[in-house]
């Protein structure tokens, strides 16, 4: 699981990003999801959750009117830019990457204003939880994926979640697009420790602000977890650090060599899943709800 506080930021925009079968369902369920996993990594009071359900309710009232609307457009322009004969670039794909990670940003901003107040009152029990929470995931993951780093069972592992990530939005892959991912698999496969490196940097980066800022008032913890959120988008971890414009610009350029390779059946595909996220936000705005519901009462 990414870093708690990251988790809450940004679910709410990777349920776009997600092979969810029921958007509006998840989106709607989405708060109560959150409390529920927040709980099971904290062990909140009756008063923390009280808090928490409240500031929940504020932040997807304040996600709904003003954030979706954006989220329809882009899923537009996106499914629109499919059927234009102008070959993807890299420098296009990582200008894509570029508006998720500032839509996840501005995300991060409203997520420390509604949990400040709550972030303050956590006490160390609670942080010990989190960080006993973060060492039982780190070690599934490392089960999973760095046990035996040589293994053909973990380079297998590796390779089928590169080529899922593609397939949720694009349908079957053909074998040619499937080695140009296993392929960048491989050659990434000697910094994968340095990938749970950096995932645990962040997550320590996180316990620290709490600590710091349990029994502070709740607006200085608002800038404090503001620029905890801000610090993700840089690696903590040197050998990452050092190679993050290299290491984007290979799966930048293999993500275009896919792209430009989409078969008719990949790009019907991939314009139906963003057709079909674009109506389901669209669906959500305040505006639109509205509409159903007058509707449903002449109807009636």
């Amino acid at each position: 699981m990414r870093p708690l506080i990251r988790s809450i930021s940004i679910i709410f925009f990777s349920l776009a990003l997600s092979a969810c079968s029921s958007l509006q369902i998840a989106y709607n369920y989405a708060p109560n999801y959150l409390a529920y996993k927040l709980n099971v990594y904290l062990n909140l009071t009756e008063t923390q959750k009280s808090a928490l359900d409240q500031e929940l309710l504020k932040f997807v009232d304040w996600h709904t009117q003003l954030i979706l609307p954006e989220y329809t457009q882009r899923l537009e322009s996106w499914r629109d830019r499919v059927d234009s004969t102008r070959p993807y670039s890299a420098s296009e794909v990582l200008e894509i990457q570029q508006q998720v990670e500032q839509a996840l940003q501005v995300i991060g901003v409203q997520a420390s204003a509604q949990l400040a107040s709550i972030a303050v009152t956590l006490t160390p029990k609670q942080q010990e939880r989190l960080r006993a929470q973060f060492e039982s995931d780190n070690k599934d993951y490392a089960d999973e994926y760095l046990k035996n780093p040589e293994s053909e069972a973990t380079r297998k592992n590796n390779h089928k979640r590169s080529i899922k990530r593609f397939e949720d939005w694009l349908g079957s892959l053909t074998r040619d697009q499937e080695k140009l991912l296993t392929d960048l698999s491989d050659k990434r496969a000697k910094v994968f420790v340095a990938w749970n490196d950096e995932r645990t940097l962040r997550q320590q980066a996180l316990l620290d602000t709490l600590e710091q800022q349990r029994g502070k008032e709740p607006q200085q913890a608002e800038l404090v977890l503001a620029a905890y959120l801000s610090s993700l988008s840089n690696y903590r971890e040197p050998t990452l650090a050092e190679q993050k414009v290299k290491l984007r610009q290979e799966w930048a350029e293999v993500t275009a060599q896919i792209l430009n390779s989409l078969t008719s059946g990949q790009k019907t595909y991939l314009k139906k899943q963003l057709t079909g996220y674009a109506k389901d936000f669209a669906s959500l705005t305040p505006k639109q709800l509205a509409q159903n519901s007058s509707e449903s009462s002449r109807q009636r």
